[in-house]
C-alpha cells in the first residue's frame, strides 16, 4: 500500500489575501493562436483563439485530452516557437517585443519543467554539471558558487550531494524528475510551466513529485502552470482549472467548483472518466462519443458536437461564447443551463 500521501489542496498559500482582484496578473494571454500551414488550404489548429490569466502565487491547472494543443501553449509561452496571432503577456511585457538582454531576463523568469526527464538532460552530462549550465550561461556567480548553489538546491528537491557526480542513466524517473525541478529553479523563476511533469513515473513517485512541486511552490512564491491530462493530479494542486479541446478553453473555474458543479458536457466526461476506476460508474449521458477529431479538418460550430450527447441542431452551426455561470466560472457552451446536474467531485477524490 501507498503511504505518501497527496497534499489536498496545498498549493494554495494560506497567507495569500481572500479577494483574487488584489493579486496582480502576472501571466496575459489574449486570443493565441498557433496554426501549422502544410499548404496555401490546409493548417493545422493547435491553438487556436486561446485567452486566459493566471494571478501571482496562483497554480493554474490546464487540462485536456492528448493532441487538444496543451503542450504547443507551453512552447508559445516560453517562446520556443513563435504564435500565428494574439499575444502573451508576462509581468506586464509582451514577450513578442523582448530581444537580446530583456530576452534573456525572460528566460529566466519563465522556466519549464519537462515531461520526459530522460530527454531533457544530456546522457554523457554529470548531474552537477548539467544542473550548473544554465547558471554559467546567465554568468551566474563563480565556479565555486555554483557548485554551491546545485549542491543546497539537490537538498531542498531531496537528493544527497551523491548525485552531483552521478550521470543520468545512474538515476531512476522520479530522481531526475527532482533534478530537472531543481535545475528550473536555481535561475529563481517567478513564473513555472509544467508540462505533464508525472505522466511518466509511477503512482508512488508520482506522489512525490506533487507534494514536492507544492512544498516549493510555497516556498519560493512560484506562479505555476500546470499542464496534465489528470484530472486527479490538478484538483489537488491547483487553484483554477481550465478545460481544453481542440485548440479551444471550453471550460475555466475554481478548482472546488469545476468538481463540484462541471457545466461543460466535456468536462462532465473527463471527470466521470478519472471516477471510473473508483466507483465503476459511467453515465451513458455523459460519455464521450468516438475519437477526438482531427485538427486538420475541426468541426464547424462547437468543435465538441460530433461526441456530445447532448448537441442540437444549433451546436453544429454556431459556435458557442464564453458565458459566466458564476463570477469565477465561465463556459463555452449553447445549453449549459439545461444539462442535467452533473456528478459532484466526492466521488472522485483520490
Amino acid at each position: 500500500m501507498n503511504n505518501v500521501t497527496l497534499l489536498r489542496k496545498s498549493a494554495r498559500d494560506p497567507q495569500a489575501p481572500a479577494s483574487e482582484a488584489v493579486r496582480p496578473r502576472l501571466v496575459e494571454v489574449d486570443e493565441l493562436a498557433k496554426h501549422y500551414f502544410l499548404s496555401r488550404l490546409f493548417s493545422i489548429k493547435s491553438v487556436d483563439g486561446v485567452s486566459f490569466d493566471i494571478r501571482q502565487g496562483e497554480v493554474l491547472g490546464l487540462v485536456g485530452e492528448s493532441g487538444c494543443g496543451k503542450s504547443t501553449i507551453a512552447r508559445l509561452l516560453t517562446r520556443q516557437t513563435p504564435p500565428t496571432s494574439g499575444q502573451v503577456r508576462i509581468a506586464g511585457q509582451e514577450i513578442a517585443d523582448v530581444g537580446g538582454e530583456d530576452l534573456k531576463r525572460l528566460r529566466r523568469t519563465v522556466q519549464l519543467v519537462f515531461q520526459d526527464p530522460f530527454g531533457a538532460l544530456d546522457p554523457r552530462m554529470r548531474i552537477g554539471t548539467s544542473m550548473e549550465a544554465p547558471l554559467a550561461q546567465h554568468r551566474i556567480g563563480t565556479r565555486e558558487e555554483r557548485r554551491d548553489k546545485v549542491m543546497r538546491m539537490l537538498a531542498e528537491v531531496g537528493l544527497d550531494e551523491s548525485f552531483y557526480e552521478r550521470y543520468p542513466r545512474q538515476c531512476s524517473g522520479g530522481q531526475l524528475q527532482r533534478v530537472v525541478i531543481g535545475r528550473a529553479l536555481l535561475l529563481e523563476p517567478r513564473f513555472l510551466i509544467c508540462d505533464e511533469p508525472t505522466s511518466a513515473l509511477d503512482a508512488s513517485m508520482r506522489t512525490q513529485i506533487l507534494n514536492l512541486l507544492t512544498d516549493l511552490k510555497r516556498r519560493h512564491g512560484l506562479t505555476m502552470l500546470m499542464i496534465s491530462h489528470d484530472l486527479r493530479v490538478v484538483r489537488h494542486i491547483c487553484d483554477r482549472i481550465a478545460v481544453m479541446y481542440l485548440g479551444r478553453i471550453v471550460e475555466v473555474a475554481d478548482s472546488d467548483a469545476l468538481f463540484r458543479t462541471p457545466r461543460h458536457p466535456y468536462t462532465r466526461a473527463l471527470i466521470a472518466a478519472s471516477m471510473l476506476d473508483r466507483t465503476g460508474l459511467y453515465s451513458p449521458e455523459i460519455q464521450l462519443r468516438g475519437d477526438l477529431p482531427s485538427p486538420l479538418n475541426p468541426p464547424r460550430g462547437c468543435r465538441f458536437h460530433t461526441r456530445c450527447a447532448h448537441a442540437q441542431a444549433k451546436c453544429s452551426q454556431a459556435e458557442p461564447e464564453f458565458e459566466s455561470a458564476s463570477e469565477s466560472h465561465q463556459v463555452r457552451c449553447h445549453f449549459w443551463r439545461e444539462l442535467p446536474p452533473g456528478q459532484t467531485a466526492e466521488a472522485g477524490s483520490p
